[in-house]
């Protein structure tokens, strides 16, 4: 499965005809705005809007000036679009409809989360592992 610049999730099927049928997953752009958050922020955002619809989300709106990536490019229009989503889901609350959305939103949070940190272990695991500097001193000591 390979995911491309604009979000879309591509997986490749090979059959036995020997064609290539490729399907994509395509997301709208309030999905694309949701940050991806480390685990910890990711749960907490979760467990808040479940409990109070919205707050969750205005909350993670803040946190891509805080370096969290979206697959929005520009961090105000992400910015503007998690606003608009928490703000939606705290008016929506009232016929239970704001209240499952931010719930699910609270869902992407974690969910996201975990691929970021997967996808983090896997470019560790690239690089080797690892690897250690051997600090060198100025002065030379005699080995005896």
């Amino acid at each position: 499965m390979s995911e491309s610049k604009n979000g879309e999730k591509k997986v490749k099927i090979n059959d036995d005809r020997g064609n290539v049928v490729e399907v994509s997953e395509k997301h709208g752009p309030l999905f694309n705005a949701i940050p991806k958050m480390h685990l910890c922020g990711a749960a907490i955002l979760c467990l808040l809007n479940i409990a109070i619809p919205g707050l969750g989300t205005i909350i993670s709106a803040f946190t891509v000036f805080c370096g969290c990536p979206t697959k929005i490019e520009k961090r105000m229009n992400a910015f503007l679009l998690n606003i608009l989503a928490g703000f939606l889901q705290m008016v929506t609350f009232i016929i239970i409809v704001g209240w499952i959305w931010s719930i699910l939103w609270g869902m992407n949070f974690v969910q996201l989360a975990i691929a970021k940190g997967e996808e983090q272990e896997a470019e560790f695991q690239n690089l080797g592992g690892p690897y250690y500097v051997r600090r060198q001193s100025s002065v030379d000591v005699p080995l005896a």
